[in-house]
Order: structure tokens, then sequence, then C-alpha cells
């Protein structure tokens, strides 16, 4: 089973959505394509948002290139 998800990089306007196997846990590292380079980014903070409000997406991961 997959889970869609929203992402937003370092809280920037622009988001995509993105399939994972699981949902992630804040502090772990992702591989990502931005920009159309793969980037190893740190989950800051998880939403799960009642309905699926955000574009069909019930969960919203915010990660962080600055990885702590």
């Amino acid at each position: 089973m997959t889970v869609n998800c929203r992402i937003s990089i370092d809280n920037r306007p622009d988001a995509t959505n993105v399939t994972f196997q699981a949902v992630p846990r804040i502090g772990e590292s992702v591989s990502l394509s931005v920009d159309g380079s793969p980037q190893d980014l740190r989950v800051s903070r998880v939403v799960h948002v009642p309905n699926g409000g955000l574009e069909g997406a019930a969960i919203v991961v915010e990660v962080t290139t600055n990885i702590l």
C-alpha cells in the first residue's frame, strides 16, 4: 500500500505530491528530486489534514534542506 503526501520544501509556496510506501516520520531523511537533481531532505513536520483538504492529499509533509 502506498501513501500520497503533499510535500513542502523549506516552506516554499510551491508544493508537490509524492507517493511513499509509508508516511515519513519527523527527523527521517527522505530522498527527493528537487529542481531535477536528487537531494536528501530531513522531515521537519507531518500534518494530517482531515478530509484530504489540500488538493486531495490527506497528509502534508514539510521537509528542509538544512540537515540538523
